[in-house]
């Protein structure tokens, strides 16, 4: 399948996924399931930062147009993600690991890496959306709390979507 159209179909599956399902689970005012971080993480590892964040830019338009809250925080982290994502793979990766077309992930990092990518990963994304929704330091503690509680939420539910769902099993 043409490469274009796999994403687009991720696009497609994890936006509705995201729209249908998780806005609409109420787990009071900490927890706040974010999985559709996992749609920059399917990625290569060599794919351009660039084009990266032009996806982040379109998920989190459509994002933010289809849902409820503040236009722009999705965007804003999504494009943050796309930016840094190669960098933060650089840092974790070892040198003759895996090749640059494959996908980070349990096979190509193992085990504690993929996590490690995984938390830093989810981290950025939640301390650019969580300091962009407060924007202030009024309510510093109840912003660290929801980002600290939606952060292990968060990065539990894509490593299990990605164990289950995206890791080929041989």
């Amino acid at each position: 399948m043409n490469d274009f159209l796999k994403y687009f179909f991720r696009f497609v599956v994890i936006m509705a996924v995201q729209l249908l399902l998780f806005e609409h689970l109420n787990l009071g005012t900490y927890l706040y399931p974010m999985p559709y971080i996992l749609f920059l993480l399917l990625f290569p590892s060599a794919y351009p930062s660039w084009q990266l964040m032009l996806w982040g830019f379109a998920f989190g338009m459509g994002l933010d147009v289809l849902s409820t809250g503040i236009t722009g925080l999705h965007t804003a982290s999504l494009v943050m993600l796309g930016a840094l994502r190669n960098g933060m793979i650089k840092l974790i990766a070892v040198k003759g690991d895996f090749d640059d077309l494959s996908v980070p992930g349990f096979r190509s990092f193992g085990f504690a890496r993929f996590t490690l990518f995984v938390l830093m990963s989810v981290a950025l994304h939640h301390l650019v959306y969580f300091n962009l929704e407060s924007f202030s330091f009024y309510l510093f503690w109840q912003t660290l709390a929801r980002l600290v509680s939606s952060l292990i939420l968060n990065v539990f539910l894509i490593l299990l979507f990605k164990r289950t769902f995206f890791e080929h099993r041989r």
